[in-house]
């Protein structure tokens, strides 16, 4: 594990420390859970703006792609495959069967 020190503004410290009671961890634990929430937030949104895959969210956001998936239709964001692009894939699949 790597160690980064950081400053933070109180404002920001209080509400790591809630975390941390709320949940009964240590501020350090706190933090990480709290990276990893604004980590997986930050993979939908670049998700949701066409600015990567679905494989680099979930990668980004270290879930699966199944979770992935869950999570972006738990913030309501459909797939951003076209319909041509769809399409072009059963044909491709059609294709293996038939070879």
């Amino acid at each position: 594990m790597i160690t980064k020190t950081i400053r933070l503004p109180e404002g920001l410290s209080a509400k790591i420390n809630y975390r941390a009671r709320k949940e009964d961890v240590d501020e350090s634990d706190a933090i990480r859970q709290l990276i990893k929430l604004g980590l997986r937030e930050y993979a939908v949104n670049l998700y949701k703006d066409r600015k990567m895959t679905l494989r680099e969210a979930s990668e980004l956001a270290d879930v699966s792609l199944r979770e992935m998936l869950d999570l972006l239709m738990e913030h309501g964001i459909k797939g951003n495959v076209t319909l041509k692009q769809q399409q072009k894939a059963l044909e491709y699949v059609d294709s293996l069967l038939k070879a």
